[in-house]
This record gives structure tokens, sequence and C-alpha cells, in this order.
């Protein structure tokens, strides 16, 4: 196993070419201490030539109904300070200012503003989530197109320090591919899972079509998706060794939703950081599955990245031009 602790101290950073031009750290929430940063996020902050930090006042619906959003403006100047600091105490030249309104709001026009090539949000714990916070993963990834890295940051300002491998999810999509290669850049020589995690297609169609109880599925047919579900994670593999890393292939069958399979493989695993597209692949399966990749942002507790290949392969005129 490589050496979990893979950021680049700031003196270094000059030596090293930027994986990330432009960074947009949206904190939500701020660490208790620098220490408490997954070195993952390390990684991505260290890779970023530039970082510009956004802290929205996030006000609860009660606040919104009171009219008392000033003490939560006031939070949200003291988060930027904070996290300023932060990045500070770690060599990562920073800028930040206050934003107000709603956090999609302020996000969109972050965005516009700073144009930037990937996006990391500290978000609270799921079970702390505020309400504009529930859904935002899946609105920025429609919205922006742009790579994406969450973690979560619970009421102590701790956050999980997972050692283990990354966890590589592959369903033989370009955005899956894309992702990998991105960890790739960000991750060089890290040891990793990928993992392709794949449901019966019969008993998909069977509950799609009828909404009837899942008829038994055929052993040969089963057996011949076991072995496409092998042959996708070592294609995933032999990405991942392209790309830099240290890779062995996983196939998981489930019956059971697709991101919490992924999250208890994270679990078991120690992942450090899970890994996938955006969007998998095309037809029956990924209709049913849904949006996976937003639910295992918004359910990890641990730092995730996702990929959205179609929108950030585009040329740069479908980006938003940067204001001056």
């Amino acid at each position: 196993m490589n050496n979990p602790d893979i950021g680049i101290r700031g003196s270094e950073r000059s030596a090293y070419p930027s994986a990330i031009g432009r960074l947009l750290f949206v904190a939500d929430a701020a660490v208790a201490d620098v220490d408490a940063l997954p070195p993952t996020v390390r990684a991505v902050l260290d890779a970023a030539a530039e970082v510009h930090v956004l802290t929205p006042s996030l006000p609860g619906r009660l606040a919104w109904l009171s009219d008392d959003i000033d003490r939560c403006r006031h939070v949200a100047d003291e988060r930027l300070d904070t996290v300023l600091g932060h990045m500070r105490s770690i060599g990562v030249e920073a800028s930040g200012r206050p934003r107000r309104g709603s956090v999609l709001t302020v996000i969109a026009d972050a965005v516009a503003d700073f144009a930037p090539d990937h996006i990391l949000i500290a978000l609270r714990s799921s079970e702390h989530a505020n309400w504009q916070e529930r859904g935002l993963i899946e609105h920025i990834e429609d919205r922006f197109g742009l790579p994406v890295t969450t973690y979560a940051v619970n009421t102590d300002g701790q956050t999980a320090n997972a050692h283990g491998p990354l966890l590589l999810c592959y369903d033989g999509s370009a955005d899956a591919a894309q992702a990998i290669e991105r960890a790739g850049a960000l991750f060089a020589g890290r040891s990793a899972l990928v993992a392709t995690v794949w449901q019966p297609v019969a008993a998909l169609a069977s509950i799609a079509v009828s909404g009837a109880p899942v008829s038994p599925v055929d052993g040969t047919e089963l057996a011949l998706e076991a072995k496409e579900g092998r042959r996708l994670a070592e294609e995933g593999v032999r990405v991942a060794h392209q790309a830099g890393l240290e890779a062995e292939p996983l196939s998981i069958e489930t019956n059971g939703p697709v991101w919490k399979t992924i999250l208890d493989l994270a679990e078991q695993h120690s992942a450090a950081t899970i890994v996938m597209g955006s969007r998998g692949r095309k037809g029956l399966r990924s209709f049913l599955l849904g949006s996976v990749s937003s639910a295992v942002a918004e359910h990890a507790d641990r730092p995730t990245l996702v990929i959205r290949r179609s929108v950030s392969a585009a040329g740069a005129g479908d980006r938003p031009a940067r204001r001056r």
C-alpha cells in the first residue's frame, strides 16, 4: 500500500504541474483543525493553481421565515476566515469573499465569476445536512458539468480519514473511464480497487415492466452477467493502470440500491476516496438506477470524486464565461 499522506507541501508546489487550474472551494462546513482534512482533499487543494473559497450562509427554514438571517451571515463570514486560515497554514494561496443568497445562486455566481475547472464541496454530515444541501450535488452535476469532489464534516468539525485504497466505480461508460483517468492525474501511484457493481437485468426488467415480485433469474443468464461484471472490472483495471494507479478488480452482484452497495464496499475496504462517473451506461439498467453518483456523494462519510465526461470534454464554448 502506498503512503496515504499524499498532499504536496506548500514549499514544493511550484515543482509540480497543476492538475487543476482553478478550484472553487464551497465550504458549507469547516473542519475544526486543518489536520482533519482528508489526505485526498489535501491532494485536490495542492493540485490547484488558484483556489477561491465560497461560504454560503445556509439559513434554515425557520431563519428564512423569521427573517433572522443576520446570524447565519455572521457564521458564514467566520467560516470564511477559518477556511482561509487553514489554506494559509498548508501553503495554499486562496481568495474568498462573502456571497449572499441561496446556495445554488451563490455557486452559480461564483462559477460565472471564477470559471473553475473543479469544484470542492465540504458538506455537513448527511444526518445534519441543511435543507438547501439536499439534492445539491445532482443540481451541480446537471447545471455545470464540472468535476466535483465532496467530503463530509460532522458537528465536531471532524471528517472520515480512512487510509485504504481508492474505490474506483466502473461500469464501462465514458464518464467512468474519465473519472479513473482524472483520479490518476490527482492521486498518481495510489493503490485502488476497481469495483463493478451489477444487478441481474432480468430481475430489474420484471420490476420495471409489471411491478410484480421478482421472478427467478435463469442460472445461465446470471452466470453470463457475472462474467460480464468481471470483464468490466478487469477493463477498468486496465484504464487505471494506464492512468498510473495500482489497481485490482472487484465485481459485486447486488439486489439492493447500487449507491448503498458502493458505500458498504467503501466501508469494508476503508476506502480513502470514492471515484465515479456522473452518468453510467445507457439503457434499462442506467434508467432504473437513476443518479447513483449523487446519492453516493450525499450519503458518503468520506471524500467522493464525481466526473461528468460529456460536459467536461466539450469545447470551451460550452463553459461559462468568466466575468471581468
